[in-house]
């Protein structure tokens, strides 16, 4: 995943050999090596990591991008209310999943006898033809890990679990050491979405993509965590979720209500509705401060020299990891990522929110520079704009354009000082693609403004429209305000069509019904 370069005017060539930074003091606080990290990888891939950081935490982007590259160490604070589904109204002990949203949690309380309330839930679910058990459901058969040690909470008792229940549980202390994998990570798809899972932390190259293996997935990743000191990891499908390593270290069951076995159905039932509902609530970010994240520890793939070309062309715009077979640069990264948390010894440091930085860069300019590519906005209109962006970095008692451009690059990284190798990474990436924006501004400008030179017709919309290829905002898919009785639809896994994910719109409430068609069933 490269970053293509801007076609400049003579004028502008001299910028390429300028290589400034908000922080001229301070030196990346590594070594690069052959299979390291290095601000070399980073400016390369410079707007896969702005996005990854931009989309971390938020059901849009992560949906859209739901190959995810990266990792990041997460807090959950103490307080934080959870929900679970499951069979027993009785607490659940060792390895459970811990929905963020109820609606999420509903989903999974089925009894081990039938499908639970109302029988299958948005769409037929994880549990629908072909596609297996629930995946948070427990198992009637005891699988083993990889490690080849039998999986704790199953069950053995045939009478337990002929009604379905809702726990909520709350955290009596922080979760203070939970690994967040981003992208689609709790998605069942060969398709890439567990890509970081399975190949760097697992450190296997064929693993089952079935949902009812999730199970073993996840005990496998528990096992790891005990040995690195994780107590959770932090996963995102239809919903986000914690796999919770020891359910009896820092929760507190609040309670456990039996739900309706009565069959519901018919045109009157919001439940699909109502769960894509919740889910798009999530869109911008989970809220309620119920996580943080720990930028400033970042581990991405993008650091790292590796390929990331998606062998199938048609999903050229979603990465793919290679197996471990076939690169040891996922061993450095699976050995980077285990020092953040290597003999439980992880405690957050002093941390920049560099989403904040990245949300101020994009709330500047996406509106913007759609704006100026519409079909009905004029030269004299494009100027205009653009103008109103870049006079705040221009001195008009004395141009000096190169100067300009540096000055509008740094602005949104003023306030930041790296501090941590993560830093100094992310720092690279968001001034590369601050400075294509701010370059590519004032070169539209330039050409606008200089009336010797003979435009092609549409030229400088030509130029902002490559930027904005470049740059591949989550922003611009959108949907904008929707109805009431509607929901903006992406493909969130296991539902949507291939449609879902190209172009996400609204769907009124008896419409959304059973959409599948863009995820692949796994194997």
């Amino acid at each position: 995943m490269k970053s293509r370069s801007i076609i400049l005017a003579p004028f502008f060539l001299p910028l390429l050999l300028i290589v400034t930074s908000a922080v001229p003091n301070q030196s990346p606080l590594f070594l690069q090596t052959s299979d390291g990290p290095s601000i070399e990888n980073a400016r390369a891939n410079a707007p896969e990591i702005f996005n990854a950081i931009h989309s971390s935490m938020r059901q849009w982007g992560s949906s859209l991008k739901h190959n995810g590259m990266s990792f990041f160490p997460a807090t959950v604070p103490k307080g934080t209310l959870f929900y679970h589904g499951t069979h027993t109204p009785e607490p659940a002990k060792g390895l459970e999943w811990l929905a963020f949203e109820i609606e999420h949690a509903e989903f999974f309380a089925r009894s081990k006898t039938g499908h639970g309330p109302g029988g299958h839930g948005p769409g037929e679910g994880p549990g629908g033809p072909g596609r297996g058990p629930p995946p948070h459901a427990r198992m009637d058969s005891h699988p083993t890990s990889k490690h080849g040690q039998e999986i704790h909470g199953t069950s053995k008792d045939k009478n337990e679990g002929s009604h379905s229940y809702l726990h909520v549980y709350q955290t009596s202390k922080p979760l203070a050491k939970l690994l967040y994998i981003d992208g689609m990570s709790a998605a069942k798809t060969s398709m890439g979405t567990l890509d970081s899972t399975d190949y760097i932390i697992r450190n296997i190259s064929h693993a089952s993509t079935e949902p009812k293996k999730d199970r073993i997935r996840a005990a496998d990743l528990c096992e790891i965590g005990e040995q690195w000191g994780i107590e959770g990891f932090l996963r995102m499908e239809s919903g986000f979720e914690i796999i919770l390593c020891k359910f009896e270290d820092g929760l507190k069951f609040l309670s456990a209500s039996q739900r309706d076995e009565l069959p519901r159905s018919g045109k009157g039932d919001l439940r699909t509705f109502e769960y894509a509902r919740a889910v798009g609530h999530r869109y911008q970010g989970i809220m309620g401060g119920r996580v943080e994240v720990d930028y400033s520890s970042m581990i991405s793939a993008f650091f790292y020299p590796i390929n990331l070309t998606n062998p199938d062309a048609s999903r050229s715009k979603l990465p793919r990891l290679p197996a471990p077979s076939e690169s040891d640069h996922l061993r450095r990264i699976r050995s980077d990522l285990l020092e953040l948390f290597v003999s439980g010894e992880y405690a957050k440091g002093e941390t920049i929110n560099w989403q904040n930085v990245v949300d101020m860069i994009v709330t500047r300019y996406s509106d913007r520079l759609k704006f100026m590519v519409q079909n009905d906005t004029s030269e004299a209109t494009v100027l205009s704009e653009i103008k109103f962006l870049l006079d705040l970095h221009t001195n008009y008692a004395q141009i000096d354009i190169p100067s300009s451009i540096e000055k509008c690059a740094n602005h949104f990284l003023e306030p930041v000082v790296p501090r941590t190798e993560a830093d100094h990474l992310i720092h690279a990436a968001i001034l590369e693609v601050s400075r294509n924006i701010c370059r590519t501004l004032f070169q539209v400008r330039e050409l606008l403004n200089d009336r010797r030179e003979v435009l092609k017709k549409g030229e400088e919309k030509q130029l902002i429209q490559a930027l904005i290829n470049q740059l591949d905002w989550t922003t611009w898919l959108e949907c904008g305000k929707c109805a009431f009785d509607e929901v903006c639809y992406v493909a969130t896994w296991p539902w949507g069509r291939s449609e879902d994910h190209t172009s996400p719109g609204c769907i009124k409430w008896d419409d959304i019904g059973d959409r599948r068609g863009y995820w692949d069933p796994g194997h």
